[in-house]
């Protein structure tokens, strides 16, 4: 575990904070709709209808969870949010009826996007901005490695298809949960200091900063390249491509290879906001090729269609790796210090823009268009791209001059420099 994640410290206790997290949640989210079908026995269409719910309840509160983070200090919020995570996937177990289900669900997906948003802001209180790019790298390569291991974790589950098992999917969900927000408790607390006070930088601040808001939809547009891998390309493996059906898990397999591989070198590239333009414009433009390498993949001999797929993969792997290192530049760099947790909660709003409508979008370009319609998906990534560097101006340019919904003093240049140890604040 060392020599993957060379971080020692606090920041390898955090790392295996989101480690033990992703487990869980990869047990979770990989077979919850399964267990509320099979062991809880309700219908296959409440089901969707919950867990779409529970995708969404979460938006309007993101805000304010991190207005949390930013008063009670990040440690304390993710213990909080890890702590109402195991309670419920417990009352998960004790669900019978469409309301208790839904209710349950409901607050989880809120408890889980605080927690997500709690640890991005750990983060900021951790280490200086010179090395937030770097560690969120290695958070997201063992949060990737955690995930694929709660996703075999399911399988197995899944495929002894029994009440037990799927019991102990849901209680082995939890218990990874408590173990990552025992291991939360070792954390360092955050100094305390004029830095921290939240009140500083009123929350309307927050909502009222649309260039930062921006920023953060065009990154959750180019993460809709995340739904054309694990619902698109399956589906049109499926039903256009007369490929194996199972191809499409050998290839988000390789996507998830991939990116654990290649999202600590990769991310080195946006230590500036130079790095990071060129990082979002490389991003926009593997994802247009990708779409296009999709639609070709069709009407094809077996090997030319698989090896299409597969460059479609890796492009969108790459945009991936890419899109997510310049997100977390943007997201930290351009908020307040004091303010994190906030400004954090209006990113994660803005970037759900893939959530809400990736799934419609690229699930009508499978259906109804075909081909056209990759043309037109990639067509949308260019525009993407098109409006990539006028916005990063844009929220620079109102940073420079204090006018980003913060004080000038703390309005998004880069924060102060301190004693550091290793990218950990001391």
């Amino acid at each position: 575990m060392r020599r993957l994640i060379p971080l020692s410290g606090p920041l390898l206790r955090l790392t295996g904070v989101n480690f033990l997290a992703s487990i869980g949640f990869g047990m979770y989210a990989s077979g919850n709709a399964i267990y509320f079908t099979r062991y809880v026995g309700l219908p296959v269409s409440q089901v969707g209808i919950g867990l779409t719910v529970a995708g969404l309840v979460w938006l309007p509160l993101s805000i304010h969870l991190g207005r949390f983070a930013d008063k009670v200090g990040a440690r304390g919020a993710t213990v909080f949010m890890g702590v109402a995570q195991v309670l419920l996937l417990v009352a998960a177990t004790a669900v019978h009826g469409l309301v208790e289900f839904v209710v349950v669900v409901s607050l989880l997906g809120v408890f889980v996007q605080g927690g997500w948003i709690c640890r991005e802001a750990l983060v900021a209180e951790m280490t200086d901005s010179e090395a937030r790019v770097t560690v969120s790298a290695y958070l997201r390569s063992a949060f990737n490695v955690g995930i694929i291991l709660g996703a075999l974790a399911a399988g197995l589950a899944l495929t002894l298809d029994d009440a037990p098992a799927y019991l102990a999917l849901i209680l082995g969900s939890a218990l990874a949960e408590a173990a990552a927000t025992v291991l939360c408790l070792g954390l360092p607390k955050r100094a305390a200091g004029p830095e921290w006070r939240a009140d500083v930088v009123p929350i309307r601040n927050a909502v009222r900063d649309v260039p930062y808001l921006t920023l953060s939809v065009l990154y959750g547009l180019l993460a809709v390249g995340d739904i054309v891998l694990r619902i698109g390309i399956p589906l049109w493996i499926v039903t256009h491509s007369g490929l194996p059906s199972g191809l499409g898990a050998w290839l988000y397999g390789l996507n998830a290879v991939l990116v654990v591989a290649l999202q600590v070198p990769l991310s080195r590239a946006a230590e500036t906001f130079g790095g990071v333009r060129r990082l979002l414009l490389l991003a926009s433009f593997a994802s247009t090729v990708s779409c296009l390498a999709i639609a070709v993949s069709t009407g094809m001999p077996a090997l030319v269609g698989v090896s299409a797929l597969v460059v479609s993969v890796v492009l969108l792997s790459l945009s991936e790796v890419w899109s997510s290192a310049a997100g977390w530049k943007l997201r930290y760099e351009l908020a307040p210090p004091q303010a994190q947790g906030t400004w954090g909660g209006v990113f994660a709003l803005g970037s759900s823009i893939n959530l809400v409508l990736g799934p419609a979008v690229v699930t009508l370009v499978v259906e109804r268009y075909a081909a056209t319609g990759w043309a037109a998906l990639s067509a949308g990534f260019l525009l993407v791209a098109a409006a990539v560097v006028p916005a990063m101006a844009w929220a620079l340019r109102t940073r420079a001059t204090g006018r980003a919904g913060a004080p000038r003093e703390v309005a998004g240049s880069p924060q102060t420099k301190e004693a550091k140890t290793k990218g950990v604040k001391s």
